[in-house]
C-alpha cells in the first residue's frame, strides 16, 4: 500500500469520526500494567488507528542514527481523560526484530539430574519397603 493510499484512508477515517463522540482509553483491570485493556467504541478505535498510521508514514521521512530511535508525538487530546495511563509518543527505530532460533531453550540432562532421579526412586522403594515391614509387624502383634 502506498503512502498516498494510506493518507486517503486516514483522511476518510478522520472525516467520518467526530473526536467528541470517540471513546478510547487504556485501563488496568488487575494489579499492574501487565493486566491492562483498551476500552473503546468504533470511532475511538478508528481515530487511534489513524494516529498510528500517521506515525508509520512519518517514520519513512525520519533519519535514524545507527541503531538509534526517533520520537514522534501522538495527537491524543481526545482520549478518555479517565483512562489510567496514556501514550503521548511513539519511539521509532529502523531496526528489525531479531528472529530467535528456538522459542524455548533445550534442556540438557546433567549427571546431577540423573542422580536426583535415581535418589528419589531409591527413597520411594525404601519407603514402600518400610511400610510393608511396618504393616507385617503390626499384624504379627495383633
Amino acid at each position: 500500500m502506498t503512502d498516498e493510499e494510506l493518507k486517503k484512508i486516514i483522511f476518510e477515517l478522520e472525516k467520518r469520526n467526530e473526536k467528541e463522540k470517540a471513546f478510547f482509553g487504556f485501563y488496568e483491570y488487575g494489579g499492574g500494567p501487565d493486566e491492562s485493556h483498551i476500552k473503546a467504541n468504533r470511532k475511538g478505535l478508528e481515530l487511534f488507528a489513524t494516529e498510528l498510521l500517521k506515525v508509520g508514514i512519518e517514520s519513512e521521512n525520519r533519519e535514524f542514527k545507527k541503531n538509534g530511535t526517533e520520537s514522534i508525538g501522538l495527537n491524543t487530546d481526545w482520549l478518555d481523560e479517565n483512562g489510567e495511563f496514556f501514550f503521548d509518543f511513539v519511539e521509532l527505530t529502523k531496526k528489525d526484530k531479531a528472529p530467535t532460533e528456538k522459542t524455548f531453550p533445550e534442556h540438557k540432562e546433567t549427571w546431577k539430574d540423573k542422580a536426583f532421579r535415581v535418589g528419589c526412586f531409591g527413597i520411594g522403594i525404601l519407603l514402600v519397603g518400610l511400610i510393608i515391614v511396618g504393616l507385617i509387624t503390626v499384624l504379627n502383634w495383633i
